[in-house]
């Protein structure tokens, strides 16, 4: 079995790169993903995509759909073609996202906003029927957990994935949500 593990972690900017905030509760999350697949023995890979180059939706075409609802690939030359491909080499997913204003990181909605144009009409899909965690991550406040899950919620719709797990995560509830991470990987 291989998971892969896609986070959206809030990065610190310097003038030569982005660098994923490696104390914040987004890459705490994927830490602890890591270590109980590994405990497992399943195999995981971790993408932080914010260190990759996708762009927004174009929403090209006639009535808004480019090649992407019968081609299943964006017109786009960015990271996203690849990462979508490679995902058909997993067996399940987890995202993890950071809550910003009550929503999923900027990043993960360009990313997902494409995945569901490219994927939702597959009907040869290798994503569809996977499992799925989700994971929101609120500092600040803990507040918007539950609305960006609900965004995972219509994503999970769409791509036709089963949602093992739907989890809110703050700074507050971080040690106990650990123990229902661990039974959302139980059941991948």
């Amino acid at each position: 079995m291989k998971t892969l593990i896609l986070s959206f972690s809030n990065n610190i900017v310097n003038e030569e790169s982005f660098v994923p905030n490696k104390i914040g509760l987004t890459f705490s999350c994927v830490e602890t993903c890591e270590n109980i697949l590994k405990e497992k023995n399943i195999d995981v890979e971790h993408i932080c995509m914010n260190k990759k180059n996708i762009n927004k939706c174009y929403a090209c075409g006639a009535r808004g759909w480019g090649i992407c609802k019968d081609n299943h690939v964006c017109i786009q030359k960015d990271d996203f073609n690849d990462i979508y491909h490679y995902m058909e080499e997993f067996d399940s997913y987890i995202f993890i996202t950071p809550v910003y204003f009550h929503e999923m990181s900027e990043s993960a909605k360009t990313f997902f906003d494409r995945l569901k144009r490219c994927d939702s009409f597959k009907d040869d899909s290798k994503i569809k029927e996977k499992n799925i965690i989700c994971i929101a991550c609120a500092g600040g406040s803990g507040s918007g957990t539950e609305e960006t899950l609900n965004s995972f919620d219509t994503l999970n719709y769409f791509l036709r994935t089963n949602m093992v797990g739907r989890i809110p995560v703050t700074k507050f509830n971080f040690n106990e949500q650990k123990e229902e991470i661990k039974k959302a990987i139980d059941l991948l």
